[in-house]
């Protein structure tokens, strides 16, 4: 299984260049899917999150797909999946999407998939592929920035991934908190900030980008 988890999308060459490396293409290659599910809760600007869109299409890839599963019907939303080489799963609310997730059985079809094909996260779409905060650390950390303290992740890795690290967005999300809180792990966690990703390619695990990161061993 393939994975790339990012804080804020492809916001370097290097993250760029570990994308093509897991999918064994070059970016102009590359068909994107990307699921934009987790912004739906929102209220907020989304200048963030066509930023993130914006990020790929300046890389000129093959195609770009846009699509929300919310409600859709799975025979509809896996057509979708199927064309894709890259299936991007943007931010916003971690815990709406793994509901959403959950309703539309994705988990048990992405098994299948990713033995092909490339998970990219962004934010909220990196952490639902893992294992969630310990339940209270998420509000503690994100603090009015986080919808809420529940969802279950996809297993995907046996770890936390903690998005956007240092950022003055999210002034709960520094090395020094995180080292005070690291008590109330109970599973490793591996922070990253907005121009660092965890590239995973089956067993190896490896960081890419040109920022900073915190990691917590359980």
């Amino acid at each position: 299984m393939k994975l790339l988890l990012t804080s804020a999308g492809i916001t370097n060459d290097e993250i760029a260049v570990a994308l093509e490396d897991l999918v064994d293409k070059k970016f102009s290659q590359l068909k994107f899917l990307f699921i934009t599910t987790a912004a739906n809760t929102g209220v907020d600007d989304k200048t963030w999150l066509t930023e993130n869109i914006n990020e790929i299409t300046i890389r000129k890839p093959l195609s770009i797909d846009l699509i929300d599963i919310a409600g859709l019907p799975q025979e509809l939303w896996q057509r979708h999946f199927e064309v894709a080489d890259v299936i991007c799963f943007g931010g916003g609310d971690e815990a709406y999407l793994s509901r959403i997730l959950a309703e539309q059985n994705v988990k048990e079809y992405l098994n299948i998939l990713l033995d092909e094909k490339v998970y990219m996260g962004i934010s909220a779409g990196s952490i639902v592929a893992g294992i969630f905060l310990p339940k209270g650390l998420n509000v503690e950390i994100y603090g009015e920035e986080c919808e809420s303290d529940s969802g279950v992740g996809m297993d995907f890795f046996d770890f936390v991934f903690i998005p956007h690290l240092n950022s003055p967005y999210f002034p709960g999300v520094t090395t020094e908190i995180l080292n005070e809180k690291s008590d109330r792990f109970d599973s490793r966690a591996i922070a990253v900030d907005d121009f660092t990703a965890v590239k995973i390619n089956d067993s190896q695990i490896s960081l890419v980008g040109n920022g900073e990161s915190w990691e917590h061993s359980k």
